[in-house]
């Protein structure tokens, strides 16, 4: 449950990313140019000749509500084609980052599983060399014992 809500949470803040980059790109460009302006003030129009009489105007219907409708959706549907890559991306890649770390945990176990081995070896190479030569002053102690009861006996 946890990944999920992790997964849109980072979907939406790519969205509001993506949305934020579209909303600055239409912004940029319906900025006026200065240069425009100075075409239309010096000249001097007359609507009423300019017109024609009402009976020979064609009026165009305009449907501004339902482009704008149309062009929303198909920016939506980019936004959100973009969001599903760069989420899809983004799993990828946490996939590939997961299965790296996995690698190298097995990697450090079992070179760790190899060092303890030869560490336990080892000590017990020299436990057993600490044997021998603690078995062997014992039986010298004996031996040393033994000759010096002899010795006391015999005195």
């Amino acid at each position: 449950m946890k990944k999920i809500i992790t997964k849109l949470l980072g979907l939406a803040s790519i969205a509001g990313v993506v949305a934020g980059a579209v909303y600055f790109i239409k912004k940029k460009s319906d900025v006026d140019d200065e240069d425009f302006d100075d075409d239309f003030d010096d000249e001097d129009f007359d609507l009423d000749n300019d017109l024609k009489s009402v009976s020979d105007r064609e009026y165009v219907s305009l449907n501004t509500g339902a482009q704008a409708a149309e062009t929303a959706k198909e920016a939506a549907e980019e936004v959100a084609e973009k969001v599903e890559e760069a989420a899809e991306t983004a799993a990828d890649k946490v996939e590939k980052a997961a299965d790296t770390v996995e690698d190298k945990a097995e990697d450090i176990a079992s070179a760790a599983a190899d060092k303890t081995k030869d560490i336990t070896n080892a000590v017990e190479e020299k436990t057993k060399k600490t044997l021998q030569a603690l078995k062997g002053k014992a039986e010298s102690a004996a031996e040393t014992v033994k000759e010096t009861i002899k010795k006391n006996k015999e005195d």
